[in-house]
């Protein structure tokens, strides 16, 4: 949503008199619009896109999971593509970001475990060395989406519209809001908040990447842990994928995305290794 139709929205639904509370909640975001590809000749190699196959280099082979079965390709993003719409400047000015996905959509998130079921890969080199692999003949159909290309937008992204951010809300001005101010729609983006189909990540991501968690959150209650839950907002949205059924015949479980998460310290160092994926659905 911009920034303006949110605006328009809070005023129609009698809620603008928190305009100030709710731009202190608000993060620009980069949204992202899919259009179908016919013929890989219309696009440039390297393009940024959703679904199809990766424009992988050849030194790079096309990851697969600890069993030596294949990921689903999700995405690539061409970052000087999408640099010019990063308000906040901190996505690597040059290279190519690969997003990969366990073909089976076995994984949620919850395990340590799963960590061999998604791959996120920098690229930072040219169009030029960048090769066309066809998808794997093992993989299936099931797990090979359609190409889309990708425009962006810059929009704003608010928090988990029923999290405790919106203490100032009324349970009557709340349910207005997430009825007809904040309302779900598809929705593929990086940075800012992400658009929660069940709890808060940011939080999550911090548990279950931490090398104590065994499957027990309650014991991160702990004043031990303060620190580490002190620093849950480190986690940023490095990408949202939706369930883009229409366009790419994507579905994650039942109606889900994908979110894919990385620590501000990693981006910094365009250290990809350490990502997190959580999958949630409806």
């Amino acid at each position: 949503m911009n920034k303006q139709l949110f605006y328009n929205a809070l005023t129609a639904s009698n809620l603008d008199k928190h305009k100030p509370q709710m731009d202190a909640l608000m993060k620009d975001t980069i949204r992202y619009h899919l259009t179908p590809i016919q013929d890989y000749n219309d696009v440039p190699a390297g393009s940024s896109r959703i679904g199809g196959t990766p424009d992988l280099p050849e030194h790079i082979a096309w990851p697969v999971d600890n069993k030596g079965d294949y990921l689903s390709f999700i995405a690539q993003l061409h970052l000087p593509e999408i640099k010019p719409f990063d308000t906040y400047h901190i996505l690597p000015d040059t290279g190519y970001l690969f997003f990969f996905f366990d073909a089976n959509q076995s994984m949620g998130g919850y395990s340590k475990e799963e960590k061999h079921l998604f791959r996120v890969i920098y690229f930072d080199g040219t169009a030029a060395e960048l090769s066309f692999p066809d998808f794997p003949e093992s993989l299936s159909d099931e797990a090979c989406f359609s190409p889309c290309a990708l425009s962006f937008e810059t929009q704003v992204s608010m928090p988990f519209k029923w999290s405790k951010a919106f203490s100032f809300l009324s349970s009557e001005e709340r349910d207005v809001y997430g009825e007809q101010v904040w309302k779900d729609e598809e929705t593929n983006k990086t940075l800012g908040h992400a658009d929660n189909l069940q709890s808060e990540m940011e939080m999550f991501c911090q548990i279950v990447t931490h090398e104590d968690y065994t499957g027990d959150f309650s014991m991160f209650e702990d004043p031990a842990y303060d620190e580490l839950r002190a620093n849950a907002g480190d986690w940023q949205l490095l990408l949202q994928v939706d369930s883009n059924q229409e366009h790419a015949n994507m579905m994650w479980a039942d109606m889900g995305r994908l979110y894919f998460w990385i620590r501000k310290q990693d981006l910094e160092k365009k250290n990809f290794d350490n990502c997190w994926c959580v999958l949630q659905d409806m």
